[in-house]
């Protein structure tokens, strides 16, 4: 039997121990974030795809790969892969989503959450840049302590609950709004969405993206909020940006400290408005999708995956 062929097209030179997981399972092609145009010449020879969260791998990429079976992304989320299309056309899709043993020792993401929270109460990016700029006025960058502050988190799994833990250490109270599950800790307060919003000075999302939840942070949320601050490191398709926008604009949000925006896999971001705003206000700051990008949370991550991979390449 011929060896399979993978494509791979997220980076991994620095991910020693995954990389020797898959060059043990087949023929790799390593690209580094390649454009549409220059993965489509490749894809006719290719039986699976390891893929980064930068392109959406749509019927187009997929009706080009004739031999492809599987589709292992090393990631949580999955909204980058047409899995409709993958299921019509009988390619799997494997993700780490349910790892709940791996994930659990990753703690990439909620550490950046909690980051960007620290960052936009304490107004960090826009002090460095004033310095930069060579002033020194301490007067314009007031923040607030977190000791005591109510934040409250949507959406109470994994990074979630890393996220309460990381809040618990600098004594803040801790609400949660999590339809799904029954919140086991006893520092966090359980509460219905009315509650969280009116309560919480600081909201930050660690919600999937879903039918349900695309645009659920809409106007009727921002206009529970008085002075707010909100974190997203999860999608940026679960906010209304343009209600956002307005929010950030009137002071509802007093300032965001965002991972994610929509649009973000295909999009023009340099044009995007959130980008184009952050560039030019003291109250939005945004980091390009690197939350899970740790050299430790990658290696778990995506050995993991090269192995699942691996397993079921042995099967086909």
């Amino acid at each position: 039997m011929s060896p399979k062929t993978i494509l791979v097209t997220v980076p991994m030179e620095h991910l020693p121990e995954a990389r020797g997981v898959l060059d043990e399972s087949g023929r790799v092609i390593y690209t580094d974030h390649p454009s549409r145009n220059e993965i489509l010449p490749l894809l006719p020879e290719v039986d699976a795809i390891f893929p980064n969260t930068k392109m959406m791998l749509d019927a187009a990429i997929i009706n080009a790969s004739p031999r492809l079976k599987v589709i292992c992304t090393p990631s949580t989320g999955t909204d980058h892969i047409d899995k409709n299309y993958c299921k019509a056309r009988g390619v799997e899709v494997l993700s780490i989503t349910r790892d709940y043993e791996l994930l659990k020792t990753i703690t990439s993401t909620a550490e950046h959450a909690f980051g960007l929270m620290v960052n936009v109460v304490r107004n960090m990016p826009w002090s460095y840049d004033s310095v930069r700029e060579g002033d020194w006025d301490y007067t314009r960058f007031r923040g607030r302590e977190l000791q005591g502050r109510v934040l409250g988190i949507v959406g109470y799994g994994r990074l979630g609950t890393m996220m309460s833990r990381f809040a618990r250490a600098f004594d803040m109270e801790v609400l949660a709004f999590d339809p799904y599950v029954v919140v086991p800790d006893d520092w966090v307060t359980q509460v219905d969405l009315d509650e969280l919003l009116a309560r919480s000075e600081i909201i930050s999302l660690h919600v999937h993206l879903t039918p349900e939840t695309y645009g659920m942070v809409d106007r009727s949320w921002f206009d529970r909020m008085g002075g707010t601050y909100l974190v997203n490191t999860s999608r940026g398709c679960l906010i209304d940006e343009a209600a956002l926008l307005d929010a950030l604009e009137d002071g509802r949000v007093k300032a965001a400290g965002l991972d994610v925006i929509c649009g973000e896999i295909e999009g023009d971001t340099r044009a995007h408005p959130l980008v184009q705003y952050a560039s030019s206000h003291s109250t939005l700051m945004i980091t390009p999708h690197c939350g899970g990008m740790s050299y430790d949370g990658q290696e778990k991550a995506f050995r993991f995956a090269a192995q699942k991979l691996r397993r079921y390449l042995e099967t086909v």
